[in-house]
């Protein structure tokens, strides 16, 4: 038989080398596409947690904010009340010579000297710079049971350096101090924790309820302070922190500007209420 008919079915050495050519081809593609993934998945990874560390401090820093309370004595502010009134009324008979009526207390009570007791020391105060700030807060929960201690308590925010977590040298770090027992030194004392690190910003402004007020980089309620904030907290707290890790060039800094309302900064004391309203009855007297 004539094997000349028989048809052959290999592969040439050319077609070969091509198809090594486009399997090679296609392994570098793929290998770089793979690539490209886990560095863009590391990148991400990067962003959320810079994002979770900054929304978990001002989560935080927002409830210190919102619960922060300026005590007032009201026992004290009712017995000068009292004292106040009866000083008017000794004054008054003293004034008239009239015999006291019954309704009066007795012509020797309005005789009796009323002196006024000295104003309790003011504990509680808003010490609040651009780039930190220390306050009283009711935002303090007990860790163990039956424990003498309030719920209010010292709290801080400042810039400080800082060891990293993973042990890479220092960085600029967000702290936050506490402190369960309130003295006349609310800006130190107490135990700090790093909350954020790699903080290149940390900006504070301060504002009261009055709308025709502007913001403020500093509000001291202590003597330190502007005789418009002495014994008052701020309404509003503007704060605005930026995380940065310039070491590492594959991160991004993330940013984040929050408003904060005090919740109940109990500023007005019922002297000053007293006062007004007396102040309101003088007024539409005269014009009556």
């Amino acid at each position: 038989m004539n094997s000349g008919n028989n048809k052959s079915f290999g592969f040439t050495l050319i077609e070969v080398m091509i198809s090594m050519f486009i399997m090679a081809m296609l392994t570098v593609l793929v290998s770089a596409s793979i690539r490209t993934a886990v560095q863009n998945k590391k990148k991400l990874e990067e962003r959320i947690h810079s994002e979770t560390i900054l929304f978990d401090t001002l989560r935080v820093l927002k409830l210190d904010i919102e619960q922060a309370f300026h005590y007032q004595d009201v026992f004290w502010e009712i017995e000068n009340l009292a004292l106040q009134q009866l000083e008017r009324e000794k004054q008054q008979q003293n004034n008239t010579g009239s015999s006291p009526n019954l309704n009066q207390p007795a012509f020797g009570a309005l005789n009796a000297p009323t002196q006024q007791s000295q104003p309790p020391v003011q504990l509680t105060h808003f010490l609040g710079e651009k780039n930190s700030m220390h306050f009283t807060s009711l935002n303090h929960f007990r860790t163990r049971y039956n424990a003498p201690e309030s719920d209010q308590m010292e709290v801080g925010y400042f810039l400080d350096s800082c060891d990293r977590r993973n042990g890479e040298g220092t960085t600029k770090c967000l702290w936050r101090r506490t402190s369960p027992q309130i003295d006349n030194e609310v800006d130190k004392g107490g135990a700090k924790v790093v909350v954020a690190e790699d903080v290149q910003k940390f900006n504070l402004r301060y504002r009261s309820i009055r709308e025709d007020d502007d913001w403020v980089d500093q509000w001291r309620s202590d003597n330190k302070g502007r005789s418009d904030h002495r014994n008052k907290f701020p309404s509003f707290v503007e704060v605005e922190i930026e995380i940065d890790n310039k070491n590492d060039k594959k991160s991004r800094k993330v940013s984040q500007k929050i408003m904060v309302q005090v919740a109940f900064p109990n500023n007005e004391t019922h002297i000053q209420q007293q006062q007004q309203q007396q102040q309101l009855q003088q007024n539409s007297g005269a014009f009556q």
